[in-house]
């Protein structure tokens, strides 16, 4: 058996040792038990494990355990817990946990874990940490899923969008690079016409699954059957800073509530590595955590959550709102909020299709830090996120071009990101610049700029290019049901001109849309402010809207809805 020397349980803050009042809170939510050597604890494949934690003994997280090949993860002993961040997610085990010596144990299943989590601070901050530093890690060793795809297929492209943006632990094996993938497929006996594929560890073989297909394998799709008959109190859709604060408050204020998501939970936001100006982290925090942390709030309270579900369209009758998902889901509700965001625009380039997500990406994690490995990269775009991009990427790239239209950063950029853009040796910017052209065969190797100050075109060598300009909002589902502004984005209160009303006798609440009982929050609403704290914000400041506008139609009782009103 191989071993991974940059495991998740080898460096200082991956495997934290509990002290002995924290192993007491957790004695009160598990159960000990004597453990043998050899014996597994959880295997990859599993529906549901424990947290484990070493009262005594040692065990080891090994990736395919018991076949050929096989690879040590990491190791820990007296005190230390096992765990990752999929155990509070849902996702099914993808490790297997092996005790290499008899010892002792204390179990807590996860249900109860999440319990501790949502009522101990202190110990939640630090599995919580220490779950996500753990799958920082073996994202960028690759354990877990194995997806086998052309860079040139679309559907191997839009798999790598969803493992990215579901910040799910991967190794993408090309087929047109990869030995392996080759030695796979044959191996398999499987047909061209079947890839790409994706090799799920204790689990099935998918066959170009849908996303919603992939999340279900895993676990964490959401789907339990049926929606009940009648009608939620709350539908949020989109999963940003604005959805899931609207799902957290929603729920937490006794609404029936649902939250449907497209992609990824944490939208845009959650594709930043470092969120540095959001109140009350002063040493900032990064998109998964701040997504990590929304969900479990959203779950303590009640709301149901339902991933991988792309809203088609949107009907109204008698006072209630019905939304249809792309799974064949329906979903009634008495209020809505809109939270679908806004999608960076494309740039005009010819073959920009062909290096979509290998190559060409509009968010920077660590999936597309990989890809990138140490060779230089280019961001486009002069606002916040391009500088986020930026900083993150110059930690493993030897240069990061950020190119501009403008003049300089300060006009579009927070002044904290542009100082620390300036002070950065790998970061150089090119402002008054274009891409005109890309560059490579299979794979990108370089862009064309053309720079307002200079006659012809220079090329930079580069193997990403990041996109991060403009914004078009998510709406195409709604058919113009609601009224817009010249962009597409939905207009609210005051914003709403008589002529666009529904109701002309209604006065719009503010984040109110043209629709009594559907309001719009975050990226997707015209004139927000682009910020994830702003989103936040306009998300719960719609829950208040929508007691207020249940309680004048009549259908907000407060014995029905489990709660007297809305609190802080």
């Amino acid at each position: 058996m191989s071993e991974d020397t940059d495991g998740p349980g080898t460096a200082p803050g991956r495997s934290p040792a509990l002290d002995a009042g924290q192993l007491e809170v957790l004695r009160r939510y598990g159960t000990e038990r004597d453990v043998a050597a050899g014996e597994v604890l959880f295997a990859d494949g599993d529906e549901t494990y424990d947290l484990i934690v070493m009262l005594d003994g040692t065990a080891e997280i090994v990736q395919g355990h018991g076949r050929p090949g096989a690879t040590l993860i990491a190791r820990y002993s007296r005190s230390q817990f096992l765990g990752e961040i999929g155990m509070l997610t849902g996702q099914r085990a993808y490790l297997t946990a092996v005790a290499t010596s008899a010892g002792r144990i204390l179990a807590v299943p996860a249900a109860q874990l999440r319990v501790v989590m949502a009522h101990d601070p202190g110990l939640s901050d630090l599995i919580l940490r220490t779950f996500l530093l753990r799958h920082s890690i073996l994202m960028r060793r690759g354990a877990g899923l194995t997806l086998i795809g052309s860079r040139f297929d679309p559907d191997t492209r839009r798999l790598l969008e969803v493992l990215a943006r579901n910040r799910l632990v991967s190794t993408w094996l090309d087929l047109e690079a990869s030995p392996e993938a080759e030695a796979i497929v044959r191996g398999l006996d499987l047909p061209v016409a079947d890839l790409p594929i994706v090799i799920v560890p204790g689990g099935p073989l998918l066959r170009n699954p849908g996303g919603r297909a992939l999340l279900d394998a895993l676990g964490i799709s959401g789907a339990e059957g049926p929606y009940p008959a009648g009608a939620c109190d709350l539908l949020v859709v989109g999963g940003g800073p604005a959805g899931l604060a609207a799902a957290v408050y929603g729920a937490s204020e006794g609404l029936a509530t649902i939250l449907a998501e497209e992609t990824a939970l944490g939208g845009q936001a959650g594709t930043s590595s470092r969120i540095e100006n959001l109140l009350g982290f002063p040493a900032g925090l990064s998109g998964e955590e701040l997504a990590a942390r929304a969900e479990l709030q959203a779950q303590k309270f009640g709301a149901r959550i339902k991933q991988a579900a792309r809203a088609v369209s949107l009907s109204s009758a008698g006072g209630l709102h019905q939304v249809s998902f792309d799974d064949g889901d329906t979903v009634r509700a008495k209020s809505v909020i809109i939270a679908t965001g806004a999608h960076y625009n494309r740039l005009p380039l010819d073959r920009l299709a062909e290096f979509e997500g290998v190559g060409v990406y509009y968010a920077a994690t660590q999936a597309e830090a990989q890809a990138c490995g140490t060779s230089p990269v280019a961001v486009v775009g002069g606002g916040n996120s391009a500088g986020q991009a930026a900083l993150f990427l110059s930690r493993s790239c030897a240069v990061v071009h950020i190119i501009i239209r403008g003049e300089s950063l300060e006009a579009s950029m927070s002044r904290y990101l542009t100082d620390r853009i300036e002070q950065n040796p790998r970061i150089v910017v090119w402002p008054r610049t274009q891409v005109t052209a890309l560059t490579g065969a299979g794979d990108l190797r370089g862009v064309r700029i053309g720079r307002a100050s200079r006659q012809g075109e220079s090329e930079l060598a580069v193997r990403g290019l990041f996109v991060f300009i403009g914004a078009k909002p998510r709406t195409s589902w709604l058919a113009g049901q609601l009224a817009e502004d010249g962009d597409g984005f939905l207009l609210t209160g005051t914003d709403i001109p008589v002529s666009g009303l529904g109701v002309e006798t209604m006065t719009p609440l503010f984040l109110e849309t043209s629709r009594p009982g559907i309001f719009a929050v975050g990226d997707v609403r015209s004139g927000s402010v682009k910020r994830a704290a702003a989103a936040i914000g306009e998300g719960s400041m719609a829950v208040r809207l929508v007691f207020d506008r249940l309680q004048s139609a009549g259908s907000a009782d407060p014995l029905e809805l489990g709660t007297s009103s809305p609190s802080a």
